[in-house]
């Protein structure tokens, strides 16, 4: 008898959904597609996720849980956060582009409203770690936790003629080291 686990195929899903929606974006993504990759029928996106859409939001909340989980940001170390944040877009390209892509294709004012708890707790920490003296604190601290990941995903992000001008060898030491220098500079205190 075939036991069932619903919760198992919606990762599946999701997971395939990545990859697809990373490559071609929303409007150039196929359920079809998706569904050959996850091992299931079309039908299921529909039964879980109720629309393409929803399966593109629900890939979002999953890289959202996902980074939270696996990436915690802590008040007495934010060059090492961000050089995890970092590390997990060199090793999971897939991610930027899929932000990038959703950036691109998904109205605000479509979206369904996205857990910010994970967001809330970030500025927090950045706060905390202001009035403990450990963060300059004549930098809104929402607007820190924005500069912060965004150093971490310039190596990502950015053409690759401008990253050859930059860094010509490639060197991932380099880009690591590059990433805590300048996250020290924008929260050292003095």
């Amino acid at each position: 008898m075939r036991v069932r686990d619903p919760e198992s195929k919606k990762r599946q899903l999701i997971e395939a959904a990545l990859a697809e929606f990373a490559a071609h974006g929303l409007a150039g993504g196929r359920i079809d597609a998706i569904a050959q990759r996850a091992g299931c029928s079309s039908g299921l996106v529909y039964t879980y996720f109720g629309s393409k859409e929803g399966l593109f939001d629900a890939v979002l909340g999953f890289i959202a849980t996902s980074a939270v989980e696996g990436i915690p940001i802590t008040a007495d170390d934010l060059p090492g956060y961000a050089e995890k944040l970092h590390l997990a877009g060199e090793a999971h390209p897939e991610v930027t582009r899929f932000v990038t892509w959703y950036q691109l294709e998904r109205d605000p004012a479509d979206a369904p409203p996205m857990p910010d708890e994970a967001v809330k707790h970030k500025i927090d920490v950045v706060r905390e770690a202001q009035q403990r003296g450990l963060v300059r604190d004549d930098v809104d601290p929402a607007a820190l936790v924005l500069a912060l990941q965004a150093v971490a995903r310039m190596w990502v992000t950015e053409p690759k003629r401008v990253l050859d001008a930059v860094d010509p060898g490639g060197s991932e030491e380099f880009r690591r080291q590059s990433v805590r220098a300048a996250v020290r500079a924008l929260t050292t205190v003095g």
